[in-house]
């Protein structure tokens, strides 16, 4: 665990354990109903982390960068990003893979968002899908930056 994670860990606990003193003090409240707020603060809490926890790990882990994940695909977008839109044909001439693979690679990209095809005649034309692409990323951006304060607040490191 990470210096930074310990520090926010024990903030949190530290100010978990000041509101249950807090609590005890007011002479209205009883003991089991001081517990009884500071359960269900931490439950709340709980509930929190996960659903970040969740949202942020089902964003990055999307089928968009899975696709992004081989090397390859990454070679073959660099080279969408040069040429433009280009059949198979010409997209396998430069790299070393078998081109059933490069086609394999291509459709995995398509089925992600990355690319569009387009069928002509007997070839099968792709280029990338800008608009997904900047979409997908700007939604992970702003993802981040909602829930980023929520794991790590401004000043804890």
């Amino acid at each position: 665990m990470s210096a930074n994670w310990k520090c926010i860990s024990f903030r949190a606990t530290f100010t978990k354990i000041l509101e249950l003193i807090f609590c005890l003090m007011k002479k209205h409240l009883t003991m089991c109903k001081c517990v009884h707020v500071y359960i269900n603060m931490i439950a709340n809490t709980t509930l929190k982390q996960q659903h970040i926890t969740e949202e942020l790990a089902a964003a990055l882990d999307s089928k968009f960068f899975k696709a992004l994940s081989e090397p390859v695909r990454v070679q073959i977008l660099k080279y969408l990003i040069l040429n433009g839109r280009s059949d198979i044909a010409a997209i396998a001439k430069d790299f070393p893979q078998d081109r059933s693979m490069i086609s394999r690679h291509l459709q995995l990209m398509s089925e992600a968002g990355i690319l569009k095809s387009q069928k002509i005649t007997r070839h099968m034309f792709y280029e990338i899908d800008g608009p997904f692409v900047l979409g997908t990323l700007e939604g992970i951006v702003e993802k981040t930056k909602k829930y980023l304060p929520a794991c790590c607040p401004p000043g804890s490191s």
